[in-house]
């Protein structure tokens, strides 16, 4: 009885090794190794400190494959964690405890900080194109209204604002609408002492242009711009004075406000050598606007349209830009 069942296991276990040899299995085939463990982290990281100062930065973490889990990722430094100014390593480690498994990969943190500028207040000064009057045919509003948001100064201040991060930028539009510019030269030394400016951008005489369009009023006007800049020297840097040359004019509805466009070429060019000879920045208006004169300039001939104050507002931008930025650094 005994041998039967000795047999009868012995007959039982040759079926199953004979059962596992026709499906392509063996009884004696190692347990296959676990894959390989990967690590691959996130691609460079690159933030904004707005002053200077550590920053935050938070990436998506690192990426693991293959091995046994369960599979913890660490880095260090650890997403959101501060980082200074300059370029930081982060490494990434992953690791499997159960099979003795190990992966690392290493990526880059770069810090830079905002572009600042040298100087923070500005002072636009000049008549109503300064301030901000449109060329819509309503009543003639007299200073002290206050400027509307699409003049230029109002549209500059947050385009400085915007790049020049963790600084207090100051605009402060000193346009009179309807001013000959002997009154502004007269009001230019109280706009300077009440402001305090560290730049003045200067656009002025518009108004005689269109009461009297001739050659003595080009070097009429280029005169007293030649006292305002002097005037601004003797209170801040001559290369401090950005001082605009004059949009494009053509005759329009009412008549009379662009009756001077005839001269405004001759007059540009009698700017740009006050600019040249008092060492003033000169600010070219006169070629942007041109591109399309009547998208910029408005139904008189004379004033800007919205779209003509905010293409001058990016012009004056751009040359604070490259006058006064202090370029971004990585430390």
């Amino acid at each position: 009885m005994r041998q039967w069942s000795r047999a009868g296991s012995w007959g039982l276990a040759l079926a199953a090794a004979l059962a596992a040899a026709a499906c392509g299995e063996s009884p004696t085939d190692p347990t296959p190794p676990p894959a390989q463990l990967t690590l691959t982290c996130p691609t460079a990281q690159t933030a904004v400190s707005p002053a200077g100062q550590p920053v935050a930065v938070t990436w998506q973490g690192p990426v693991a494959q293959g091995g046994t889990p369960p599979i913890n990722t660490t880095c260090s430094p650890a997403s959101g964690a501060e980082f200074p100014v300059g370029t930081t390593y982060v490494g990434c480690a992953a690791t499997s405890a159960a099979a003795g498994q190990s992966a690392s990969c290493s990526f880059t943190v770069t810090v830079t900080r905002a572009p600042q500028l040298a100087v923070t207040k500005f002072m636009p000064f000049g008549d109503s194109i300064t301030h901000g009057t449109k060329s819509d045919p309503a009543p003639f509003l007299a200073f002290p209204v206050p400027p509307p948001v699409y003049s230029y100064p109002s549209q500059l201040q947050p385009i400085l604002s915007s790049r020049y991060l963790g600084q207090t930028i100051t605009v402060v539009n000193e346009g009179w609408p309807g001013e000959l510019i002997a009154t502004g030269l007269a009001r230019l030394p109280g706009a300077l002492t009440t402001n305090a400016p560290e730049v003045v951008l200067l656009l002025e005489g518009a108004n005689d242009l269109s009461a009297s369009p001739s050659s003595a009023t080009t070097q009429y006007i280029a005169d007293r711009l030649r006292d305002m800049v002097r005037t601004c020297k003797a209170r801040i840097a001559a290369n401090r004075v950005l001082l605009a040359n004059f949009p494009p004019q053509f005759v329009g509805t009412p008549p009379g406000r662009g009756s001077g466009w005839a001269f405004v070429p001759e007059l540009n060019g009698r700017i740009a050598s006050v600019a040249s000879s008092e060492g003033a920045t000169l600010v070219d208006l006169y070629t942007p606007m041109s591109a399309d004169v009547k998208r910029y300039i408005g139904q008189d001939g004379l004033h800007p349209t919205e779209q003509g104050f905010t293409l001058m507002a990016q012009t004056f931008a751009a040359v604070i830009q490259q006058k006064f930025e202090i370029k971004a650094t990585a430390r």
